[in-house]
C-alpha cells in the first residue's frame, strides 16, 4: 500500500528558509480545534491530545479503505482581540486554533467516524473538532530555529519584510512545528512562522 506523505508532497507548505520569503500556499483541508488562554493550561494540552488521537483514527480508517498516510506536522494559529502586537499580549488573552492537514482522500464523514472512535476513550472536547477547508493564500514565512519563547526577533523580521515589500498582513500568526518538543532540545526546535499577506 502506497503511503501519502504531505510533508514531502507539499514541500512549499512544509519547508521554509531561515530568511523571510514570499510564497503561494495551496488550499487544503484540515482537522482543527479552537480554544482560548495559556498554551500551558489544561485546555490546550487536552485539545492537542484529542486532535492527535482523532487524526490517528482518521489514518486507521483510511488504511482500511486502502489509503495510508504519514501524519502531517501539527500547526497552530494565534490571535488576540487586543490592539497590542501579539508577543505583548498576555497569555490569558490568547486565542488559538490547532490544526493537522488531511490528505484529499479523507472525507468529513471519515473525521466524524474518527471522533466517534476517540469518544470510546472518553477524550474531552470532541464536539469542538472541525473539518475545515483552507483557501489558497499569499504568505511571508521563515524557519525559526530555537525555543518557542524566543520567536520575537523572527516575527519582527517577518514584519520588516512585509513593510519593505509594501505588503499588508492578511491573517493571523501561523506556526508549523517540524519536530517534537518532547524529544527535541529547545535550541534545536524548528518552527515555520507564517503570515498571510496582500498587496498594500
Amino acid at each position: 500500500m502506497q503511503k501519502t506523505d504531505l510533508n514531502k508532497e507539499l514541500r512549499q507548505y512544509y519547508r521554509a528558509r531561515s530568511t523571510p520569503e514570499l510564497v503561494t500556499i495551496a488550499p487544503g483541508q484540515f482537522l482543527t480545534v479552537e480554544g482560548t488562554g495559556d498554551c500551558h493550561a489544561g485546555e490546550f494540552r487536552s485539545k492537542i491530545k484529542t486532535l492527535l488521537a482523532t487524526a490517528g483514527n482518521v489514518r486507521k480508517i483510511s488504511k482500511l479503505q486502502g489509503n495510508d498516510f504519514r501524519m502531517p506536522a501539527l500547526e497552530s494559529y494565534w490571535w488576540a482581540k487586543s490592539d497590542e502586537p501579539f508577543p505583548n499580549v498576555t497569555a490569558t488573552e490568547w486565542n488559538w486554533k490547532l490544526a493537522i492537514q488531511m490528505p484529499a482522500f479523507v472525507s468529513r464523514g471519515d473525521c466524524r467516524q474518527a471522533a466517534a472512535l476517540a469518544g470510546n476513550k472518553k477524550l474531552p472536547f470532541l464536539d469542538a473538532l472541525r473539518f475545515e477547508a483552507m483557501p489558497p493564500a499569499l504568505a511571508v514565512q521563515l524557519l525559526h530555529t530555537g525555543s518557542y519563547f524566543e520567536e520575537e526577533a523572527s516575527v519582527a523580521r517577518l514584519h520588516q519584510y512585509i513593510r519593505q515589500h509594501h505588503l499588508e498582513v492578511n491573517g493571523v500568526h501561523h506556526e508549523i512545528y517540524l519536530n517534537d518538543p518532547g524529544k527535541t532540545p529547545p535550541d534545536k526546535l524548528k518552527t515555520i512562522l507564517r503570515l498571510n499577506v496582500k498587496a498594500g
